[in-house]
């Protein structure tokens, strides 16, 4: 099937076609060395709110921010499990983005977690 695409297709357009499609590969690696920069920078302003408010962080988690109208905007929102100078947990919920904290959006005590329930650990495999 494609050897007919070769041989009805003028070398100009195989030509433009190989060279899109080299540029998509050559193109991967930027994209994600952009997504893991952008998230080691929401990190790094994390860690600064972590570090002002007195919290030690436990664990995080990065996602898209949208608006009402459920379009995506330039921030993203960073969840931050925590734990406060008096042993306490807390989920904390920051609007980020690349220049620094935009907003809170909750600073709350932490819901009871799934995860420290009975549960028996799981065997190896």
């Amino acid at each position: 099937m494609f050897s007919f695409f070769l041989a009805s297709a003028k070398p100009a357009t195989v030509l433009m076609v190989v060279i899109i499609v080299v540029a998509g590969i050559v193109a991967l690696p930027a994209f994600y060395a952009v997504h893991c920069g952008l998230t080691y920078c929401y990190l790094q302003h994390a860690h600064r709110f972590c570090r002002k408010n007195g919290y030690e962080l436990l664990r995080w988690r990065c996602g898209p921010a949208f608006d009402k109208s459920g379009v995506k905007t330039e921030f993203s929102v960073f969840e931050i499990d925590c734990r406060d100078a008096h042993g306490e947990r807390k989920l904390v919920r920051l609007l980020l983005w690349l220049f620094g904290i935009r907003k809170v959006l909750c600073d709350e005590k932490y819901p009871e977690p799934i995860d420290d329930g009975d549960v028996p650990p799981s065997k190896p495999v």
